[in-house]
């Protein structure tokens, strides 16, 4: 995704710092994208003073069967934005059968009713409350919400499925 002052990367890496050590141990962020190098130096200066370099890092955007696999490699997605008019890459992630938590600032009510992730509140105190509970779930379960996902896209948002609709 590109990052963005609007996508709330400031909230995550301030949630992530103040999730307690057990359970964020075995867990490591990627934040994957490209946008404002001056945006991106002054991310990567707060994770340098709040002393999580080891634990959050920031790469260049992947593309095409890259991007795939690296959403499937993930446990989870976290999008913690203020605002998307849909947010694609919530879409991507879910039909590579991965996870996602993201904002009610995103159109995705739907994670919550299929069982595919967690739709939250603006915010550091959510957002930390989300990752506590998608961290500490078995990786059955997340597997079962991915599934729950790539389910969604493909009947709600397939060419198959929205051409039925608008016919």
């Amino acid at each position: 995704s590109r990052i963005h002052v609007k996508k709330g990367i400031e909230n995550l890496i301030e949630a992530w710092q103040q999730l307690d050590f057990e359970i964020k141990k075995d867990w490591v962020i990627e934040i994957v994208g490209n946008g404002e190098e001056n945006y991106i130096n002054s991310l990567k200066d707060k994770i340098a003073l709040e002393k999580l370099v080891s634990q959050i890092k920031i790469k260049p955007p992947v593309f095409g069967e890259d991007k795939i696999a690296l959403f499937r490699e993930a446990s989870l997605f976290v999008l913690p934005t203020f605002s998307e008019n849909f947010g694609i890459v919530i879409a991507e992630s879910l039909a590579s059968y991965t996870p996602v938590i993201t904002t009610k600032g995103a159109p995705w009510e739907d994670l919550k009713i299929h069982n595919s992730g967690w739709w939250i509140d603006i915010g550091v105190e959510p957002l930390k409350e989300a990752l506590t509970i998608a961290m500490q779930i078995n990786e059955n379960c997340l597997f079962e919400m991915g599934v729950n996902g790539r389910k969604l896209i493909e009947n709600k948002y397939s060419m198959a499925s929205v051409a039925k609709q608008m016919l």
